[in-house]
Order: structure tokens, then sequence, then C-alpha cells
């Protein structure tokens, strides 16, 4: 027995001089082909010392209801074997991770192993019994840690905690954005297991969107609009035993509707915020998602009774000054907004009648509302949201709405109602909230109001306090910033009492500055911005805010566009926002906006301008685009402009090409345009076509025709 224990001993003492030499030269070695076996047999072998551990730790419990010598020899027996596994299976794990990456997670599984192997190995030569505990127990709790990276290492890091976290109720709908609902879940359960913050093979880190478009070792996993050249697409449809096909053989693996919704994202732009109601009807991304909702979907009542309006009826009422939105693929309510206060026609509310029944949400902000439309908007009997803030209504006048029985908020801030409001509101049975700050109530009346109708939430606004607080910057109430010559820019703040200064010339603005009184015209030709500041006593002056004008030019009678491009249908179609006198702004959700048409290399911007027989003589026109803010090369490669009097035989005017180059934004601008001037000819059509680089998307926002 001696002669064994002495053997162990001294292969023990070899075999860690052996781990000492691999783990100082690791980076020095490689691991033969026909080595590798013995070191993928490390899950296998661990078992051992993991259970001999835990042996060791329950009979340390159970010394004095043991014979003495009988304890001896079963813990001398148990502290050789496990000394023995637990080396062997360090020395496996080792050549097991030369193989792969080096992670985070595998450092901490390394050295932990190691430690434990060094303890265990010290457990041989300790006597006393309190050193002997501790360091056990101390290798114990190591065991667990080890286990645990390891575990991460071969299933993720969450692995233990997944089936809790599956548990979880989260409401996915048609609002939800589509990578957080349906492509960030694919990810989770087949990807990043193996790339992860702790574990990122190939130095890839797919556990946020932020960290998965840093790419890995072998560059970017996607590019955005191009399915051919993503790697991630290319990985998953290589052979299932080709070594870089992903996820790799044993793994679970991606099914075909899973490849399919993988590969309409990227194809559509790989963008992390855009929901299914922001794609266009016949997107296949959104086309696909649909489906899933409708199979996720629990057959419940329907939240409204009534049926869905006419797709043909819809299209027909949007216009510039008026949207009309469907609320979702599911739901036939709909959503109006009427904006323009200049341009306001009273049959822009009246012509909503075809669809008064589906009409739940209603924004007549700044409109100057009179008694007819207020009539109209109380035969709108499934109304649930009004709002008529800053109109000039008074409590008389908006009395026709208590026969909207079913409205659940009604904001009036900025009216001339007073505290008979209270008559009206008294009238409508589901009101749940109010706004009325900025009105001639009082704070008395207001604390009557809140008594009287003790579940209703009345929001009256910021009051003001001792303190001076910076006013808010004057607001353009006129909203458009793309106009024409004979148009008056209306001013406005929504504190009362504020005095607005502006100036024309380009210069900042100041108490001496032009007061404004009414609304101003201003000459388009000098192409200067209004610059306004509010002032008011016992408050501190406002932010300079700059309003920039565009001449809005001559507007087509017909407007084609072949690509609808990737623009908020839901708002409006690329027909309509193109010419809709609306000036983009650059954000960081530019792909989402109501405000911008995105295209790429396989649709791109492909338009017919129609001026009809008594064609305008238009001298110029501009392509309005604008680049993203992670753009950083030039995004349009050409531009060719088309005209004459026979829509299918027109003449080429201009061609542009342009290089594929990096922009400094801080010189060239976010805002970027093409200029074309057009000899004297009264052409009846005008053909644009504008095609973006192959990596590029194109954002559009407007084309001007002058």
């Amino acid at each position: 027995m001696k002669k064994l224990e002495s053997f162990v001993l001294n292969i023990l003492f070899l075999l860690h001089c052996f781990l000492v030499m691999m783990l100082i030269f690791e980076n020095s070695v490689t691991i033969p082909y026909w080595l590798q076996p013995l070191g993928r047999m490390h899950p296998l072998v661990l078992h051992f010392p993991i259970v001999c551990i835990f042996f060791l730790v329950i009979l340390s419990f159970f010394k004095k209801r043991i014979d003495l010598n009988t304890f001896k020899k079963i813990k001398r027996f148990l502290v050789l074997f496990t000394a023995f596994t637990t080396t062997l299976a360090t020395i496996m794990g080792l050549f097991l991770s030369m193989e792969g990456d080096t992670t985070k997670l595998m450092i901490l599984h390394k050295w932990i192993g190691v430690g434990i192997s060094f303890l265990i190995y010290l457990l041989i030569f300790v006597k006393k019994d309190n050193v002997f505990n501790a360091i056990l127990y101390i290798s114990f709790v190591g065991v667990i840690f080890a286990g645990h990276y390891g575990a991460g290492l071969t299933h993720g890091i969450n692995f233990i905690t997944e089936p809790l976290a599956k548990n979880k109720i989260v409401e996915i709908n048609e609002h939800t954005p589509i990578f957080k609902g349906f492509v960030k879940p694919i990810l989770d359960a087949k990807c990043v297991s193996c790339h992860n913050s702790e574990k990122q093979k190939g130095d890839l880190d797919m556990s946020t969107f932020n960290r998965m478009i840093l790419g890995g070792k072998n560059g970017e996993l996607f590019i955005a609009y191009n399915t051919t050249q993503s790697a991630l697409l290319k990985r998953v449809h290589l052979p299932i035993e080709h070594k870089k096909h992903m996820p790799p053989q044993g793994k679970k693996q991606l099914t075909k509707t899973e490849i399919k919704l993988l590969t309409a994202w990227i194809d559509q732009g790989a963008n992390n915020t855009v929901s299914l109601i922001q794609l266009p009807k016949q997107d296949t991304l959104g086309l696909i998602i649909s489906k899933l909702l409708q199979t996720k979907k629990e057959k419940v009542e329907p939240e409204y009774a009534f049926n869905f309006a006419k797709e043909k009826d819809i299209i027909a009422l949007q216009n510039p000054f008026r949207t009309v939105i469907q609320k979702s693929p599911f739901s036939p309510a709909l959503d109006v907004v009427i904006h323009g206060r200049q341009t306001y026609e009273p049959e822009f509310l009246t012509d909503l009648a075809i669809v008064k029944k589906q009409i739940v949400s209603l924004n007549l902000s700044y409109l100057p509302i009179d008694k007819s439309s207020i009539n109209f908007v109380s035969s709108l009997t499934n109304l649930e949201n009004l709002v008529l803030n800053f109109t000039n209504l008074t409590s008389e006048g908006l009395q026709p709405i208590k026969a909207c029985k079913k409205l659940k908020t009604l904001s009036i801030s900025g009216t001339k109602i007073d505290v008979t409001i209270s008559t009206t509101l008294n009238q409508l049975p589901n009101l749940k909230k109010v706004y009325l700050w900025n009105t001639s109530i009082s704070e008395n009346d207001i604390k009557t109001l809140k008594t009287q109708f003790p579940n209703i939430y009345i929001e009256t606004g910021f009051k003001g306090s001792d303190e001076k607080l910076k006013l808010a910057s004057p607001i353009l109430v006129s909203k458009n910033t793309v106009i024409s010559k004979d148009d008056f820019i209306e001013l406005g703040h929504k504190i009362p009492g504020v005095e607005i200064r502006y100036t024309v010339d380009g210069s900042k603005p100041n108490k001496l500055s032009l007061l404004y009184e009414k609304p101003i015209k201003i000459d388009l030709n000098r192409n200067k911005p209004i610059k306004t500041i509010a002032y008011k006593n016992n408050w501190l002056p406002s932010k300079i805010q700059n309003y920039s004008f565009v001449d809005k030019g001559f507007t087509p009678v017909k407007f084609d566009v072949v690509y609808q491009g990737y623009s908020s249908a839901f708002i409006g179609d690329a027909e309509t926002i193109l010419i809709d006198n609306n000036k983009g702004k650059i954000t960081f959700n530019i792909q989402a906006s109501p405000f911008w048409v995105t295209f790429n290399k396989k649709h791109h911007l492909n338009a017919i301008a129609d001026f009809g027989e008594n064609a305008p003589d238009i001298r110029k026109l501009v392509l309005s685009y604008g680049m993203h803010n992670r753009q950083k090369k030039e995004p349009l490669e050409s531009f060719e402009l088309w005209a004459g009097y026979d829509k299918d035989n027109l003449k080429l005017i201009k061609q542009v090409k342009k290089t594929y180059r990096k922009i400094d934004k801080n010189k060239e601008g976010k805002y970027r345009k093409i200029e074309v001037k057009i000899s004297k000819n009264k052409y009846r059509y005008y053909k644009i076509i504008a095609v973006p680089f192959e990596k590029e998307a194109l954002y559009v926002d407007q084309i001007y025709f002058y």
C-alpha cells in the first residue's frame, strides 16, 4: 500500500510540474491534433474531483462517528484520488482551452481550476485538522464558482436563470421594435451562449445591439441592406458539418422561419428601433412579423366593435396637412392629426365623415376651429382622445362634445375656457384626464373642479415660483419651414404674456430687436434664418432659437415613386413625404421618421413628377438628402434628371457621378443636396433617379422645383 501511495505521490509531483510548465509557456505551445481528444475529455473527467471534494466535505462532519483508523484510511484514499483526478482534469482543461479563443470567462474558469488543483495537492501534506478543513472548504467554494463559469462557457452565463427569464410575460405587439421582440430572442437562444460579454468567441459579443454592430476579429457581423455579404447569413448557410457553420454542429440550429426573419431584417436595414407599424404594408419583413404576431395572438374579444375603414378611403384622405393613421394592422381604430393654421379649411375636418366611426383620436391643435367644426367633432361617437390646445374655443363653444360619450382624454390647454367647462365635463362619463394649463381658470376654481371630479386627473401645468427660471424658446406656430413667398410666419409661446423679439438679418436678437406683434413675412431670397428670443418679467430670457425657411417652389399635379423605400408608410407614403413641404430633421432614428424616405442600391429613388398641361417655367431642381449619425461616407453614387413633354420619351438633362469618400460632417454638414439648373422650357414631366452606393442608405426628405 505504501509503494502504491509513493507511486501516486511521484505521479502527482510530475503532473504538477508539467502543469506549471504548461502555464508558463502556454502562449508558445500548440497542442498536436492527436492530443486534442484528451483535452475534449475534460468535461467527462472533471465530475470525479467534484464528487470526491463533496464527499471529503461530508466526511469532515462525521469524524467523531467513525472509528479513527477507518476514518484516516478513507480520508487518505479520498485525498489521493481527489488530487490525482483534479490535476488530470485541470491539465485536460488546459489542453482544451488552447484550441479556442481566450475569453474573460475562460480565464476565470482556468485559474480557479488551477488554484483548486494546487489546494487539493496541498491537502496531502497538511496534518492539522483545522488547516485541512479550511483549505478543503475553500476548494469546495472554488468548485462552485468554477462550475458556474464552466457552465457559462458551454451553455451561456445565464443558463441556470434562463427558464425564470423565459417565464416572464413580455407583451409584444406591432409597436415593439422588431429587433427587441423578434430578432434578439433568436440570437439569445442560438448565438449569445458563445458570443457574450464574458465569452467572446472570435472577439464577437452579441449580448446587445451596440456590441453586436462592432463585429469581431473577422469583421462586421452583418451589412445593412446587403444579405449576400453579411457574415451572419454566410455562416448560417454553410453545410452543418463545416467548421465555420453557425451555430456549431451539436448546438440547436436556426429554423427556416428564423433564417427568413434574419435575412429580411438585414435586407430592410438591420434597424434596432423600427417596429412593424413603421414598415410599408408589403414589406417582406413586415409580412413575416405580421404572421408571427397573428400566431401569438390569443382569441380574445375585439378591442373595437366597428369594422375596418376601406384602405382606399384612408389613402384618399392623406395630404400634406392631414394624416390619417391606422393604430395597428390588427386594429380598425384611426388616429387623425390636422395641422397648418394658415392653410386650414373646414373641409379638412368634414371630409373625414367617410371614416368617422373609426376615428378614436383627433388632434386639432392651433387651428382656427369654428362652431361647425365642433359640431362635426361631436358626431365622432367612438372618439377617445381629443386635442384642442391653443384653439380659440370657449367653454360654451365646447358644449357639443358632450355627445362623445366614449371620450377618455381631453386636452384644451391655451384655450379661452373658464370654470363653466364643468357643465361639459359632467356629461362625459368615461373621461379620465383633462389638460387645461394656460387658461384663465383661477387656482381656486381648479381646486373646485378637482373636488367636483375626483375621478378625473386634471393637469394645470407649471404656475411659477419665487425663483427665476429660464423661459423656453419661442415656438413656430405655423409649423412648416418650407413656405412660399406669400406665406406668413407665426411665432408663439406656451406661457402667456411673453415678449418675443426677433431678427431677420442673421444677427443675435436682444431686448432692442424687433418686437413680434403679428405674423410676419420674410424675404426668402435673402436666405437668412429668423432668430428669436423670449423675455418676461421675473423670468430669465430664453435661449436663442433659429428658424430657417426654404422656398417650396412649384408642386407637381401628380408625383409617382417606383420604390416606396423604407418610409413610415403608416404616416404617409413616399409620394407624399417627398413633396409635403416638411423639412426633415436629422435624428438617430431617421429610418423610421415620417419626414424621410430611405432608399438603398436595390430599391433606389425613381420618381416622375407631372406638372400637367399648363406646366410652370421650372428653372431649377433641388434634391435634399441627409446623412445618418452613423454614416461616414458619401451615400449618393449617381443622380440623373430626365425631362420632356412625353412621359415615355424623356431626355437626359443632367447626370452626376459621385466618389465613395469620407465626409467631414463638421465642414460639409449632415444636410446634403443636388442642384440642377434647367434651361427655359416648360417641360411637363421630370424623372428623378438617385442611386446610393452598395453599402449605404440614402435618406431623402424633399424634392423642390423652382
